[in-house]
């Protein structure tokens, strides 16, 4: 196109306020300028956790700098994978990320056969053949129990998350490569596991105080949100934190930062 017919073409854009119409735009590029971010979780899960939140925030802020939109979808059991999958695939959106991923899911591999693009924050298992994003799990774990035993600490305790999630199961193994390498054997009665929850937090905190190892000294939790609920329950019992029991968690998030003592 020239530039004066180029320039007549805006003219009368301008002066009509023509607005290109996105469907038939996508019938043609194929491209539907819109991301779906899958959380296969329930409501209550996504509004109480700073992990989910964060995440969304962040992944908004630059399909907006994109000019692209977000679709929030909660998936909350296996059944909606199936009709999710085939949603998806119908081009009605050009990339899906997966959030919090458990061992089983199966649909990422759905995604795949149908050639979505598809991302995944974490990964399944070390064998991931996905395109995946993740923190260095295990060595943040790793230097919490170092730092808790770098005071003086020797009772250390751990709340997991679920162990059919990478994210979990790694912090756990951190756990057990930072008592190993000061020599100290793992105590397997010290090993609580949780969810991810403040009150899975509390019940494990609970667990580890009454029937487990009430002398205990120190504790990492593998969330910020199940620290603050078992620095809840040493309250509740009598401890004091950091003094008779030091508690660290993991995330840095806004629970963190809001917490007594941070």
């Amino acid at each position: 196109m020239s530039d004066h017919a180029r320039a007549a073409v805006q003219r009368a854009i301008d002066e009509l306020g023509y607005v290109p119409n996105p469907a038939a735009r996508s019938l043609a590029t194929r491209r539907t300028d819109s991301v779906a971010v899958v959380v296969p979780e329930g409501e209550d899960r996504l509004f109480s956790e700073p992990y989910f939140s964060g995440i969304i925030r962040g992944v908004s802020a630059q399909l907006a700098i994109a000019q692209m939109q977000l679709l929030l979808v909660l998936t909350p059991d296996e059944k909606e994978y199936a009709r999710l999958a085939t949603y998806l695939s119908a081009h009605r959106v050009d990339g899906v990320l997966i959030l919090a991923v458990h061992s089983g899911d199966t649909l990422p591999d759905r995604l795949h056969e149908l050639a979505v693009p598809t991302v995944l924050a974490g990964r399944r298992g070390q064998g991931e053949v996905l395109g995946h994003v993740r923190a260095d799990n295990n060595g943040g774990a790793r230097i919490a129990v170092e730092h808790l035993l770098a005071t003086g600490r020797r009772t250390v305790a751990t709340i997991t998350g679920p162990l059919d999630m990478d994210a979990a199961q790694a912090r756990l193994d951190g756990y057990r490569e930072a008592l190993a390498g000061t020599g100290i054997t793992v105590d397997e009665d010290l090993i609580a596991y949780g969810d991810f929850r403040e009150e899975g937090g509390r019940a494990a905190m609970r667990e580890l105080l009454l029937r487990r190892r009430p002398g205990l000294d120190a504790v990492f939790a593998a969330s910020d949100v199940m620290a603050s609920g078992a620095v809840l329950e040493l309250r509740a019992s009598g401890r004091r934190v950091p003094h008779d029991v030091a508690v660290v968690g993991f995330d840095d998030s806004i629970v963190a930062r809001h917490i007594d003592p941070r």
